[in-house]
């Protein structure tokens, strides 16, 4: 095997940046496995990445980019696991922050997702935010989409995907 072959079977196992500034296989891991954390369809998913970068793959985004959309996905209330083992070891408070998350108002973000799978979700037939405000009234006894806590954001939101599916 010539030296050039060998080169070229090592380079998609490349760990570090691509040559053409993309994103890393361990940035594009992370991103699926928010994604899976945080159980997004395809079509979510595809349709945050379209709505934050105008792009409809993780492929194409910049290093800046990727930080940023992990960034909204730790928004959104996803966590690494990886941070979790590491930081649990050395933080004793880890505990009670994560407690007081469920007591703490949805950031703009968490609020944005709904209010998308609201707008664009098949199963839902009135999709005004005077609908939305009635669901949330009705189910999560909550008058008004701002005043949803942290805490209520993911059965929220597998309520309202679940809606589709009955």
């Amino acid at each position: 095997m010539s030296k050039k072959t060998a080169a070229n079977l090592r380079q998609p196992l490349q760990i570090g940046p691509t040559p053409s500034g993309g994103p890393t296989r361990a940035e594009l891991a992370k991103i699926h496995i928010a994604k899976r954390d945080l159980k997004l369809t395809d079509q979510l998913y595809r349709g945050v990445l379209n709505v934050l970068f105008g792009e409809t793959s993780a492929r194409d985004l910049s290093h800046e980019q990727i930080d940023e959309l992990l960034g909204h996905f730790k928004s959104l209330g996803w966590e690494s696991n990886y941070l979790q083992k590491s930081s649990s070891s050395t933080n004793s408070q880890s505990t009670p922050q994560s407690i007081s998350s469920g007591r703490k108002l949805a950031t703009m973000a968490q609020l944005g997702l709904i209010m998308y799978l609201w707008k664009h979700g098949p199963g839902i037939r009135n999709k005004s935010t005077q609908a939305l405000d009635y669901f949330l009234s009705h189910h999560f006894h909550v008058s008004h989409l701002k005043e949803v806590k942290a805490g209520q954001v993911p059965g929220i939101l597998g309520a309202i995907k679940n809606m589709g599916k009955m």
